[in-house]
């Protein structure tokens, strides 16, 4: 009898110690809010008798992600892709090939070459990139204490910017193999847009030793979104979590790495509900909307990199990834 007990917590023990490892997550409903008008894909196709080629974006124009599919006809482990000129990522699947590029929003608009690589065959395909209209502001933007410029350039600030600098660049230089498995989700339950994406703004930087004002031009990497506080935010895509921490300018910011050089960060917000080293799933809830860091009031930043280059967030999330 004391055997058969013994024996049945130390079961008990294991099932206990193993449940430390799963930690219950919550998934948005749908990968896009009700509100959320996604506008048809656009898609360029190649086919021939060696390889059939897909890209498809939302627009084919300044900071939009780019998604593309490559099937050659017969069995091949490896192949080059490049955009004018440039070598992009790509990962291997049951099926053939894809991945993803950006185009720069300072892009020149023009037709450019999408190659592919296979053996001693080359396939070029051009796109034509058209320019975006990006929105300028011209109302200046008070940060209270971050408009303040004895505020910015004290040592003990300086010190922290620093320190909050070297932490996302240690996070922006891991690297990683494909993580994305499937769609896009949007990253808030509603779309409510605050500021777009590239938009020029301009901020107010007071002396208060000699009473002058003056007004700074930034351009916005990413795009705002409202949500009051506590709102859910939710992972954009499958990845590894890369940072999660309060930081000077972002608040409490979330990097999330998905590989091959993909990256959405998250910043403002008020819960972190995930640490750096967590896998997450796309749709993941994994904090709530703040007024953390260098805010005016409650909402979500939303950033997408794309092995180096920014692009609007939004235009992957219609974009059919398989």
């Amino acid at each position: 009898m004391n055997k058969r007990l013994c024996a049945l917590i130390g079961v008990l023990c294991f099932m206990l110690s193993c449940a430390r490892d799963i930690t219950p997550v919550t998934i948005a409903k749908t990968p896009l809010p009700k509100n959320f008008t996604a506008t048809d894909v656009k898609v360029i196709t190649h086919n021939s008798d060696d390889v059939a080629c897909m890209l498809f974006a939302h627009n084919f124009a300044q900071g939009n992600v780019v998604y593309y599919e490559i099937i050659p006809a017969f069995d091949i482990k490896e192949i080059a892709v490049t955009f004018k000129g440039k070598t992009i990522p790509v990962a291997k699947q049951s099926w053939g090939f894809r991945g993803f590029f950006a185009i720069a929003p300072d892009e020149k608009p023009g037709v450019y070459i999408f190659s592919v690589t296979i053996g001693t065959k080359k396939v070029e395909i051009p796109v034509e990139v058209t320019k975006t209209k990006f929105l300028i502001s011209t109302i200046p933007m008070d940060l209270g204490k971050f408009s303040k410029k004895e505020y910015l350039e004290s040592p003990q600030v300086q010190e922290f910017i620093k320190v909050c600098a070297e932490k996302k660049q240690k996070a922006f230089s891991t690297q990683f193999g494909n993580l994305i498995r499937g769609r896009a989700y949007h990253p808030r339950d509603v779309h409510e847009v605050n500021s777009q994406f590239w938009s020029q703004r301009i901020y107010i930087l007071r002396d208060s030793t000699t009473g002058k004002t003056q007004k700074v031009t930034r351009i916005h990497r990413g795009i705002d979104l409202n949500g009051d506080t506590g709102d859910p935010v939710y992972a954009m895509l499958d990845g590894i979590v890369v940072l999660a921490e309060m930081l000077f300018y972002e608040g409490n910011m979330i990097i999330i790495h998905h590989g091959n050089g993909i990256f959405t960060y998250y910043m403002h917000l008020d819960k972190l509900l995930v640490a750096s080293g967590d896998k997450v799933v796309a749709g993941q809830l994994i904090g709530t909307v703040g007024s953390t860091g260098m805010s005016t009031g409650p909402h979500l930043h939303v950033s997408l990199l794309v092995d180096g280059v920014q692009a609007n967030p939004m235009s992957i999330v219609p974009l059919p990834i398989r």
